[in-house]
This record gives structure tokens, C-alpha cells and sequence, in this order.
């Protein structure tokens, strides 16, 4: 008698799904080329434990095989069947309420991410300030207003960050090995994990960039408080400088030709000269810092508007001129006094 061939009674259910059936076509080692014989899969008892959703008996955990294999009961097999059904539905199910919810969170991360560039756009687009008080406080009012649409902006921004956070939390990802190029399939498992890295990533660029543009604002409004605290300090410095120097002006207008005057008053018109320079000293000091200050709005990217430029160059060629010409009638009082004074020769020979 020609044995049958028979296969391992402990095959499970899944290997029933591939085969979609209870019996296969084998052949006998002996009549290899002869006759096909039907040979039936011996029973497999499975175990009587109910799965955790109680959906009839399980699948995965069979008991040891009979002694005598036979055909396997009908009813098992349709329950194992049936579960085998409950359980992919129950899996795609849950693929697709994944995916439904990861995809709430792309749209929104994107969106987010564009209208974020967007807006870094525009604050760039507010540089360089123009040095003049009156422009600089119109781009304070501008920033104001982007700042307050950017602040609006904040709570929704901070609310899909957290739906993101909390949806990373429930499917954290890690690094897996990549699948080879010769297989197209990827598994549930690596598309899962490729959807949780891509809205980590979103969320990161997102993050950074929420970040970058809040901070760029506060330091563009430090910028530009600094820069119209300085433009008023040189405004109100020139306008002092301005009146100093009609002052200073309107005395040297009073000033006497050097031969007009007298020989016995020329110490009297030295020591007043030199008394009147050392009274310029606070107007010397108030150059300097008007100077300096447009020359830190200069390193701040900060130039002087044309109006501002001509009114310091002005006050600058002014109080040049007004120290030369007091150095030059000090000079000329003292040489009329060592040519004309008491000791000079001129005075000697004339007494």
C-alpha cells in the first residue's frame, strides 16, 4: 500500500486563508507522474481560549495535534473564518482613521509653515529703516499692526503643534530598516512610521519657524524703539547746535576790525576771546555726540535721511568756520599786541 503524504496538523488559520480551503493536491513520493491523490489536512484542535474581543475561538494558538487526523469541523472553520474577517476589518479600520487623522494634521502643519514663511517674508521687507523720525515712527505704527496679526495667529499655530505633539505621542516612530529596492511593497508597518516621521517633521519646521519669527519681531521692534530714540536725540541735538551757533555767530558779527582798536585794549579783547572759546566747549562736546550717533545709526544699517545728511554737514562746516575764525583773531589780537603793546619796540620808540 502506497502511504499518503500528510502535512504538519499544527498549520493555523492564516495558512487556511492563503489556501482558501480545507484540502489541497499532493502526490505520493511512490506515484510521483501517476495518479493525483486528494489528500485532506489532518484537524487542527484549536485552542478553546477566547480571543480579547470574545469573537469566537482563537486562531493562533493550537493544541497539541490528535492522533488521529481528520478533517477539520466545518464550524471551526468558519468561525476561524469569520475572525480572520473581524480582524483585517478592525486593521484597516484602524489604517484609515490613522491616516484620516494624520492628514488633518499635514494640511494645517503646511499651511502653517507657508503662511509663517510668508510673514518673514514681510518683516525682512521692512529693513533698512529710513533715518528720519518722522518714517521711522510710520514703520513703528506698520510693525505694530504685523505684530499684533502675528500674536492673533499664536493660539492656532500652538494648537496644532499640541494635536501634533499628542498625535506623535500615540504613534512615536523609529528608525527601521529601509526596504530593499527590489521589493515595491511597503508594509503597513513602515507606512505608519514614514506618516508619523513626515508630520514630526512638519511640526519641527513649524516649531522653528513660529519661534524664529516671534523673536525677529521683538528684536525688529528693540530696533526700531532704539533707532527713533536716537534719531530724536540727533534731531533735538542739531536743532540746540543750530541756535549755539546763531549765537556764537551773532557775537563774532560784533567783533571789531584789529586795527580799529585801541593799543591799551587789545589784552582786554584777548582775554575776552579766549574767554568766549572756552564757553564753545559745550557746543564742541554736543558735535561729537551727534557725530557719533549717526555714525551708530550708520553700523545699525541706518543712514540719515538727505534732509537730516545736509542739516548735520551744515552744523559741522558751521562750527568749523566758527573755530577758525576765533583762532584767527586770537592770533591776530596777540600778534597787535607783541607788535604795538607796552613792550613792544614800536611802543618803546613811540614814547
Amino acid at each position: 500500500q502506497v502511504p499518503l503524504v500528510t502535512r504538519n496538523s499544527g498549520a493555523c488559520c492564516a495558512h487556511l486563508f492563503s489556501k482558501r480551503g480545507n484540502a489541497t493536491f499532493t502526490r505520493s513520493a511512490a506515484v510521483a507522474g501517476t495518479v493525483p491523490l486528494l489528500q485532506p489536512w489532518p484537524r487542527a484542535p484549536w485552542s478553546s481560549q477566547q480571543p480579547p474581543d470574545g469573537a469566537g475561538p482563537s486562531c493562533v494558538s493550537p493544541r497539541a495535534p490528535s492522533s488521529v487526523a481528520g478533517p477539520q469541523n466545518p464550524l471551526e472553520m468558519n468561525l476561524c473564518w469569520n475572525e480572520i474577517k473581524k480582524k483585517s476589518h478592525s486593521l484597516r479600520a484602524r489604517l484609515e482613521a490613522f491616516s484620516d487623522h494624520s492628514g488633518k494634521l499635514q494640511v494645517p502643519l503646511q499651511e502653517i509653515i507657508d503662511w509663517l514663511g510668508q510673514k518673514d517674508e514681510e518683516l525682512s521687507a521692512q529693513l533698512p529703516l529710513r533715518g528720519d523720525v518722522l518714517l521711522v515712527q510710520q514703520e513703528k505704527e506698520t510693525h505694530a499692526a504685523f505684530m499684533e496679526e502675528v500674536k492673533s495667529r499664536g493660539p492656532y499655530i500652538y494648537s496644532v503643534l499640541e494635536s501634533a505633539q499628542a498625535f506623535l505621542s500615540q504613534h512615536p516612530f523609529e528608525e527601521l530598516e529601509e526596504p530593499s529596492s527590489e521589493s515595491k511593497d511597503v508594509s503597513p508597518r513602515h507606512r505608519i512610521q514614514n506618516i508619523s516621521r513626515f508630520v514630526w517633521k512638519q511640526a519641527n519646521v513649524a516649531s522653528e519657524l513660529w519661534e524664529k519669527l516671534t523673536a525677529r519681531c521683538v528684536d525688529q521692534h528693540r530696533h526700531i524703539e532704539r533707532t527713533l530714540e536716537q534719531l530724536l536725540e540727533i534731531k533735538g541735538a542739531m536743532e540746540e547746535l543750530s541756535t549755539m551757533l546763531d549765537q556764537a555767530e551773532s557775537v563774532r558779527e560784533t567783533w571789531e576790525p584789529i586795527g580799529d582798536l585801541f593799543i591799551d585794549s587789545l589784552p582786554e579783547h584777548i582775554q575776552s576771546t579766549k574767554l568766549f572759546k572756552d564757553e564753545l566747549s559745550p557746543m564742541k562736546d554736543g558735535v561729537k555726540v551727534v557725530n557719533d550717533l549717526a555714525h551708530q545709526l550708520a553700523i545699525s544699517d541706518v543712514h540719515l535721511s538727505m534732509e537730516n545728511s545736509r542739516t548735520l554737514e551744515h552744523i559741522n562746516t558751521r562750527w568749523k568756520q566758527l573755530q577758525a575764525s576765533i583762532n584767527e583773531r586770537l592770533k591776530q589780537l596777540q600778534d597787535a599786541h607783541r607788535d604795538f603793546g607796552p613792550g613792544s619796540q614800536h611802543f618803546l620808540s613811540c614814547t
